[in-house]
């Protein structure tokens, strides 16, 4: 019998494939896999009730936005750090909260309505926290990679090409605005979430719906993201590095460093080190591969720090188990007011 907590070559091989057509219908997953498609849509269900595997949305980090995305890193009190990372990972603008190794307890990525929101929430909250011994915030200026961009690579190549007429596009073409919010917010609990069910949660009509849906997909303005509980994927390693590139160069070597497989997020920032990684990795000798192959191929990069993940308590719309299952939904909701207590509440679409 198969282990219900794991995923076989077929769960796997639909994993990829909705990593590139998030919305692809179960009939063309179906048939792109060589499987029914009744077969695939119970798989589906199977993986994601599990916490296996999930769905969610976001605006799109890798173009420009009026958002502001920033990185945090927190040193806390032992006795407080549990609790503070689980306060902070129930908020609906933090994307990420990481354990991390060294440095610092706490490395968490926060996507604020506005710089005036995050230094705010940083200064007047955060730093005052009982927890709380110190802070440190870099803002990202440009992402050159973003984790709705990695791949399990268990198609073939045909498959993937097949499959690539139904990814969304890329090109970014208009902005988002609060008028998208209460959409946005629907699908970061379930990227597949159908036309229908999108129009019963935000009130209006399925032809309405529809029209919303299609500008933010066609017009680039959403990342709709499948993501796997990480100790399934064969790269069951998390590590950040932070790195420093002539200025001239960033741009170039952050487009390189986005397209190798162990990137999972790419950001030029300010502050001491002007470029940030967060990478996934096979073994923590990895850590040590990637970086030789990184100062042979980009000898202008100079890594600065590493950490290694201890654990990974949220990532996107989802708090994480040990092993990196979904276990709660927060949904994503960077427009709400940014506070450690509970002030205004965000739309609940779960």
């Amino acid at each position: 019998m198969q282990d219900s907590s794991n995923l076989d070559e077929l769960d796997l091989a639909l994993v990829n494939a909705v990593q590139i057509a998030p919305r692809g219908s179960w009939q063309v997953l179906g048939a792109v896999l060589g499987v029914d498609p009744s077969t695939v849509a119970r798989r589906w269900q199977r993986i994601t009730e599990q916490g296996l595997v999930w769905m969610t949305a976001y605006a799109r980090l890798t173009a420009p936005s009026a958002h502001v995305l920033g990185c945090v890193e927190i040193d806390c009190l032992p006795a407080e750090r549990d609790g503070l990372a689980m306060l902070l990972a129930r908020l609906p603008q933090v994307v990420s909260v990481h354990h991390v190794g060294s440095g610092r307890d706490l490395f968490v990525i926060i996507n604020a309505r506005s710089l005036p929101a995050l230094s705010r929430f940083v200064l007047d909250e955060l730093s005052h926290h009982p927890g709380v011994r110190r802070t440190s915030v870099h803002t990202a200026t440009t992402v050159y990679g973003e984790g709705a961009h990695w791949r399990l690579n268990a198609l073939t190549p045909a498959q993937r090409a097949e499959l690539a007429d139904h990814a969304p596009p890329r090109a970014r073409q208009g902005v988002l605005t609060e008028q998208d919010r209460d959409l946005l917010v629907a699908l970061s609990v379930d990227g597949r979430r159908s036309v229908a069910e999108l129009a019963a949660l935000t009130g209006t009509s399925v032809s309405t719906a529809r029209r919303r849906l299609v500008r933010l997909v066609d017009h680039g303005l959403v990342s709709i993201r499948c993501e796997v509980a990480q100790s399934l994927t064969g790269w069951p390693i998390s590590a950040i590095f932070w790195a420093n590139v002539p200025p001239d160069e960033l741009a170039a070597v952050g487009r390189t460093l986005a397209k190798l497989p162990e990137i999972r997020f790419c950001a030029a920032v300010t502050g001491r080190h002007n470029l940030v990684m967060i990478v996934w990795l096979r073994s923590t000798e990895d850590s040590q591969h990637l970086e030789e192959r990184l100062a042979a191929r980009l000898p202008s990069l100079s890594l600065a720090e590493r950490a290694i993940t201890l654990h990974q308590l949220k990532r996107q719309s989802r708090l994480l188990d040990d092993l990196g299952r979904s276990t709660e939904v927060v949904p994503t909701d960077p427009w709400s007011d940014l506070h450690l207590g509970p002030r205004e509440r965000s739309p609940n679409f779960a």
